[in-house]
């Protein structure tokens, strides 16, 4: 586990982009190994974010179509959200693919309202708008991959982490007491915990060494309790 500030040999060289809104944000990619950009706008669907690139809400983002038509990226993350179809994130998805030809794409789930959570997580239908749910999110790589052979989907699984801590909770067997408490508003993480838990998530689906730089203040027993729902995310390909 990488515990400083100093950047580990394998991501010395590589590149990574990251296209969302503030759950994209809540991953922390200030603080990624490698060579980051990102693109935030905040509460913004994929096609929206697409169709209108000129002013993110977060002032230090580098533009997507700059970044993308500039450079070739190692590694490219890009956010689904509320508002789209599958049908439009795919569309959107696909010309980033294109693009970037030689990108890894990781597609970044993001997580619902805590309110919400538990019934969008229970869908079990991708028709329709967003939901965050696995057959939303597991159609969408379906279909790329159907669209791209040969290129390679990743997925955070971040929203499956939640479900995860949500069970625990249930049968007692989590730190926590209630989902909410992973929250600092309606749908937002806190910053310490919640942003632990999706920062490695995100580290994880990039091939990156987990890391605690930053996070230092997080109590023990919690740590060991998300390290061990990191360490029982499926491998970044699967």
């Amino acid at each position: 586990m990488m515990m400083s500030g100093a950047l580990p040999a394998a991501q010395e060289g590589r590149s990574f982009f990251l296209i969302g809104n503030s759950l994209t944000q809540d991953t922390v990619p200030s603080k990624l190994d490698g060579d980051v950009q990102w693109h935030v706008d905040c509460g913004k669907s994929l096609p929206f974010i697409y169709e209108n690139p000129q002013a993110p809400c977060v002032k230090n983002s580098t533009l997507w179509p700059e970044a993308l038509e500039s450079k070739a990226y190692d590694v490219v993350s890009v956010q689904v959200h509320y508002g789209s179809t599958l049908e439009e994130d795919v569309a959107v998805i696909s010309d980033f693919v294109r693009m970037q030809p030689k990108a890894v794409f990781v597609i970044h789930s993001g997580w619902a309202r805590a309110k919400t959570r538990a019934g969008e997580y229970a869908l079990k239908s991708a028709a329709g708008k967003m939901q965050h749910s696995p057959a939303y999110l597991e159609g969408v790589v379906a279909k790329l991959r159907e669209l791209h052979p040969g290129r390679v989907f990743r997925q955070t699984r971040a929203q499956d982490l939640l479900a995860r801590i949500a069970a625990d909770i249930e049968s007692g067997k989590s730190p926590f007491s209630r989902i909410e408490d992973l929250y600092r508003d309606d749908i937002h993480l806190n910053v310490i915990t919640g942003r632990y838990l999706m920062h490695n998530a995100m580290r994880h689906a990039m091939g990156q060494p987990r890391s605690s730089v930053g996070f230092e203040t997080i109590p023990s027993p919690i740590r060991s309790y998300l390290d061990k729902l990191l360490d029982d995310l499926p491998p970044p390909d699967a």
